[in-house]
């Protein structure tokens, strides 16, 4: 079974993202169903060799894009003419990337799995308050999430740059957001090195790198740990198109390219998929967390109330 969800053409910010609770029950239950096939005896911890489930996210990827036949993404219609497509879906609030990537992995909304920034929202006295990203999963997750419950049932788990998920011992094998930090698993980057996939000066300097490079390794990350692991669920995240069209905007030409080169990645893990053996005992899903609109004014409340005599600046 391979699954693409969704594109929905119902307004400028539907989004490619299974972030409706009523798809998020149906992706618990497919995830369930695929990896509970096997017989009962071949559970547990013998269930890498049984089925699995790859999540894979293009972040900031808008559901209108698969209703234009001019952009160049074969492989995700391939998918779709394949498999099933949601037709339409709404994001989470707030409907940035760490809430609804969390809202994807465990069917509830921010309210209840807790996550309500890029990051842990920290407050100590005497200074603004400011979002801290590099804390440990357990301090900003409050729900279960698929891995939890994957790990828990004697699973393999693998991420490649998910986010919440730091320190956290229901995944087996990781290539993180910031693999050179010290708080992560370092085993898939030396593999990697060893394999000569990435240089370790490149790995030790991973976050001063651009951001399509960074979305290159992780592609690699992630064919490496399904040929080499074969991990029961496999999330894996791409940041490239997010960052493009922050800096450039939506449905530009920097965009669309974007959103081509994230094709031919997501044609990579699905060729590593079929070359390993693992397709027809596989359900792949590509969703995203969230679109893009333009906005052309913005309301600087601050500001207003400044002019209007109702707030003032001391010391800076």
């Amino acid at each position: 079974m391979t699954t693409l969800a969704p594109s929905a053409p119902l307004a400028p910010l539907a989004l490619l993202a299974p972030l409706r609770r009523q798809f998020l029950t149906f992706l618990v239950i497919v995830f369930a169903l695929a990896l509970a096939v096997a017989p009962a005896a071949q559970r547990g911890r013998r269930a890498s060799a049984s089925n699995h489930v790859v999540i894979i996210t293009l972040d900031g990827f808008g559901g209108w894009a698969l209703d234009d036949p001019y952009l160049p993404v074969p492989t995700l219609r391939m998918l779709a003419a394949r498999g099933a497509v949601a037709k339409g879906m709404r994001s989470v609030n707030p409907t940035v990337t760490w809430p609804n990537h969390t809202s994807i992995v465990t069917g509830v909304g921010p309210a209840k799995h807790g996550v309500l920034f890029n990051g842990l929202l920290v407050r100590d006295p005497g200074v603004p308050p400011r979002i801290e990203p590099w804390r440990d999963k357990h301090e900003m997750v409050r729900a279960p999430t698929l891995y939890d419950v994957a790990h828990e049932s004697g699973m393999t788990t693998a991420q490649v740059d998910w986010v919440a998920i730091l320190n956290t011992p229901a995944i087996t094998w990781e290539f993180a957001e910031r693999p050179e930090r010290p708080e992560a698993k370092p085993a898939i980057g030396l593999e990697m090195v060893k394999a000569g996939t990435i240089a370790q000066a490149d790995l030790d300097s991973f976050a001063t790198r651009n951001i399509i490079w960074r979305d290159e390794v992780w592609t690699k990350a992630a064919v490496h740990i399904l040929r080499e692991h074969r991990p029961n669920l496999l999330l894996f995240h791409l940041l490239a198109l997010d960052s493009t069209q922050h800096r450039y905007g939506p449905r530009t030409p920097a965009a669309m390219t974007a959103m081509a080169h994230l094709d031919s990645q997501v044609a990579r893990v699905v060729q590593a998929i079929e070359e390993t053996g693992l397709m027809p005992r596989t359900t792949i899903f590509v969703l995203s967390d969230h679109g893009f609109k333009v906005v052309k004014r913005q309301i600087l409340a601050n500001a207003a109330l400044m002019k209007a005599g109702l707030l003032k600046v001391e010391d800076g």
